[in-house]
């Protein structure tokens, strides 16, 4: 759980780590918020720091990991596969 995705409807596009949040945020009206991430230098600031985040926020906040998670509900895996 190092990066969060979203899938652009109807497009199909992928967008990963602040990009979600500001489109999302942008979406409910509050796209003030994430603003600054549009100005690039910013952006990858925030890409990173974000970055540091998501491989740490499971251990900060006390949670197991998602390995963990889907072994106690007999699941292999949640990463998508490429089977083009």
């Amino acid at each position: 759980m190092e990066e969060i995705h979203a899938v652009l409807l109807p497009s199909g596009k992928v967008v990963k780590n602040i990009e979600v949040f500001r489109r999302l945020y942008e979406a409910v009206g509050l796209g003030w918020v994430y603003g600054f991430t549009k100005i690039e230098p910013l952006r990858k600031a925030a890409d990173a720091v974000y970055g540091v985040w998501a491989k740490y926020r499971l251990k900060v906040t006390g949670r197991s990991d998602m390995q963990v998670i889907l072994a106690g509900k007999n699941v292999k895996s949640c990463r998508a596969t490429d089977d083009k």
